[in-house]
């Protein structure tokens, strides 16, 4: 049953942040971090490094370690980037999650124009996946080793990028790109946890329920056939106005039914009434915006499969999004919104 969040959002007492309030709670719930997703090219401005060290326990890179920032030329490394990252999180006692080693969009000319053979994708992917998880070895927590494979549309198949070339191997073991690259995380990598990670997933019920149903399905599969996915990520790129609940709460459940881990990723709250991006920042919707941020990580905290709060960012001076959308805790000058009171409000009375 959902409990909403509705704290009086009054502010917040003292300096206690994300990370104090939830290690004061650890024995009290499953979930482990409090993260945020950081971009290494903002890391000169002191504000920006200091909020998300001083509130978060957990970073993940924005950009900057996926195939077309990691690898630009065929066979040539670069991990200075992610490795600034990584470095962050390291320095300030965070946990380094990594996003992501598989993804069909955004990726290098070289890769998508190449014309490979089934065979010699599969010897890129492996390649890549290998060198990159070898790289991170016993310093990323928690790897996405494939993003957004599903279609957004019934009958919700894989979509078509230059990975779905991959066919079948003589065995059957490795029947699409998603197990190749999972199988090839397992073997450079025993101890992060490998994720899949989606969008328009989150809910197994309302409008969100046809495409989580066929993740879940793909995930299941995967554990059937033997492939080792640790868990899911759910990203949650909605609106104030989100009020489907309920079905990520019943939709991490059945993931941790299945022995998986549950990370909510890309969270973010845009200032919506559910019409597109239309809005009218005021008081009453910074306080919708407090409220459910503080609904889902309550949500987060009574859940066991789910281990990770996520916001693709934390600031609205820097967000994927457009500008007047207000998505994040904290606004373009680092000053807290509501949603951070509504949260230290729920992590420090658990």
């Amino acid at each position: 049953k959902l409990l909403l969040a509705t704290s009086i959002l009054t502010g917040v007492s003292g300096s206690e942040t994300f990370r104090d309030a939830l290690s004061n709670i650890s024995g009290k719930t499953t979930t482990k971090y409090v993260g945020a997703a950081v971009n290494e090219g903002y890391f000169d401005d002191a504000p920006y490094k200091e909020t998300s060290s001083d509130y978060y326990n957990l970073v993940t890179a924005e950009n900057s370690c996926k195939f077309s920032a990691v690898q630009k030329t065929q066979g040539t490394f670069d991990f200075a980037s992610c490795d600034q990252v990584a470095q962050f999180a390291e320095d300030n006692d965070m946990a380094f999650r990594g996003h992501n080693t598989c993804w069909g969009v955004y990726n290098p000319s070289w890769l998508d124009n190449g014309n490979f053979t089934s065979s010699e994708l599969v010897d890129i992917l492996e390649n890549h996946v290998t060198t990159v998880l070898d790289h991170y070895r016993g310093k990323a927590v928690a790897w996405d080793i494939v993003n957004e494979a599903i279609s957004d549309s019934a009958p919700y198949d894989f979509k078509a990028n230059t990975w779905n070339n991959i066919t079948a191997d003589a065995d059957g073991i490795n029947t699409n790109y998603i197990d190749v690259a999972f199988f090839a995380a397992r073997k450079a990598e025993p101890n992060a946890k490998l994720f899949y990670n989606d969008y328009n997933v989150a809910s197994s019920q309302g409008w969100s329920q046809g495409k989580s149903d066929a993740m879940y399905n793909m995930v299941k599969s995967m554990l059937d056939r033997g492939v080792p996915i640790d868990g899911v990520g759910l990203q949650m790129h909605v609106g104030t106005g989100y009020d489907l609940v309920d079905g990520v709460i019943a939709n991490m459940e059945r993931y941790g039914a299945l022995g998986l881990e549950v990370h909510i990723t890309e969270l973010d709250l845009v200032c919506s009434q559910q019409n597109g991006y239309d809005c009218v920042w005021s008081d009453d919707m910074e306080q919708q915006q407090g409220e459910l941020y503080a609904t889902l990580l309550k949500a987060c905290l009574d859940t066991d499969a789910c281990t990770n709060f996520e916001t693709w960012g934390f600031t609205d001076a820097h967000s994927w999004l457009e500008d007047g959308t207000h998505p994040l805790p904290f606004d373009e000058n680092y000053n807290q919104k509501k949603a951070v009171g509504s949260m230290l409000d729920i992590l420090t009375g658990y």
